[in-house]
């Protein structure tokens, strides 16, 4: 029965280094289209696609970063829904609007039970919208003035769908050591999502940094499909565009086209966004929900190598130390590869201390996203029970 064990995390290992292989070669693939994508031959118009909620702290600096977006004025326009906001959200985007008119502002006061809120404002933007390419953010970000022009670039050869990277930006005081295995964290989620688009199978994207075009959202149909999730308007969608082999997928990799966004501000708000990414991978097609097991388990697996030492089974500690070696290793050649990519390199003096935790860290949010509630936004989201969506096969 041991043996028997001891063989099925082994194999656990290996198939976990496959995919870290298969990862690793995506890099290679994404880049290689990055270095294709170098030229705008036109300006196509732009929307700017943002829903906030509560959002006065943010929207200032959020407002300015867009008014100076290194793309003709004619062709680009922010159009910001204010969801059910209580603080003066809707004060400052009201003067932002009698002040410049490339703002569309809107105002959403209610909810529908069947209809996430943020899913729904953002449909609101998009209907409105005029642009041919829709470029999406929230309202804590900052993007750079090269953003819009950078992601335009992509939209060559039959490209539908393009996300980009966020890194983390600090705006409140925290060690300097989790402030790093905070980003390297939020990296790698990057990471995985350029290596699995590099080789066509696309498996997460971040919705503040996501663009595709006008006319792929309703060929999608929309957030119809998902439109009850709270979460997911971001992969999820990624996710049916791909099922729907809408057309080609591509990763932004230039450092114009990264747009920062705040990191949590206390333990408090991690610990619910790390529940809310975890609850998605319930909604995953079947080959990806396996593969996420698979790595899962091996992380379970680790995770209880403590206990077990601490009761006496020292064989099975020892062991899992060797797994854990083999499982680090892989990680690190394939984050070395992508930090040299993404110029993030300076996130791999934090890889030991965030692999240390890393198991416990997978086993525990994993567990939480399946069978726990989150707040977002200061509301709760219910757990609603599993039934079809566009993300199955």
């Amino acid at each position: 029965m041991i043996a028997s064990a001891y063989t099925i995390i082994i194999l656990f290992l290996l198939f976990y280094w496959g995919i870290l292989f298969w990862l690793g070669r995506g890099l290679t693939k994404c880049a290689h289209a990055n270095q294709l994508s170098s030229r705008l031959p036109d300006w196509p118009r732009i929307s700017v696609i943002v829903s906030a909620r509560n959002e006065a702290h943010n929207l200032p600096r959020l407002l300015h970063c867009l008014q100076n977006q290194a793309y003709p004025a004619e062709r680009i326009e922010f159009c910001i829904v204010d969801d059910r906001s209580s603080d003066t959200s809707w004060q400052i985007l009201a003067d932002i609007q009698r002040q410049n008119s490339q703002f569309k502002i809107f105002r959403i006061d209610n909810t529908l039970d069947d209809y996430a809120p943020k899913k729904r404002a953002l449909d609101h933007a998009i209907r409105a919208a005029s642009g041919e390419l829709l470029l999406l953010t929230d309202a804590d970000c900052t993007p750079p003035p090269g953003w819009a022009r950078s992601m335009a670039q992509h939209y060559q050869h039959g490209v539908v769908l393009v996300p980009g990277y966020s890194p983390y930006r600090f705006d409140t005081p925290m060690p300097r050591l989790l402030r790093g295995m905070l980003a390297l964290d939020f990296f790698g989620l990057a990471a995985v999502a350029a290596a699995s688009i590099g080789q066509g199978y696309p498996t997460t994207a971040a919705g503040c940094n996501l663009s595709y075009r006008h006319d792929t959202y309703f060929r999608a149909g929309g957030f119809e499909p998902i439109r009850q999730w709270v979460s997911g308007d971001d992969d999820l969608f990624l996710l049916n565009v791909a099922k729907q082999k809408l057309g080609r997928i591509g990763y932004a990799l230039s450092p114009d086209s990264f747009v920062p966004c705040a990191a949590p501000s206390s333990w408090r708000q991690f610990w619910h966004q790390r529940i809310r990414y975890a609850s998605k991978g319930l909604h995953y097609a079947s080959p990806l929900t396996f593969g996420l097991s698979a790595v899962y388990l091996l992380n379970l697996s680790l995770a209880l190598a403590l206990p077990a030492g601490m009761f006496g089974f020292s064989a099975y500690g020892m062991f899992a130390v060797m797994v854990w070696i083999g499982k680090v290793l892989g990680e690190y050649l394939f984050l070395r590869k992508a930090a040299l990519l993404f110029s993030e390199h300076r996130l791999l003096k934090y890889f030991l201390p965030t692999a240390l935790i890393h198991p416990f860290y997978i086993t525990l949010f994993a567990f939480l996203g399946s069978f726990s509630q989150f707040r977002w936004k200061d509301e709760k989201a219910p757990k609603k029970q599993q039934t079809e969506t566009a993300a199955h096969a």
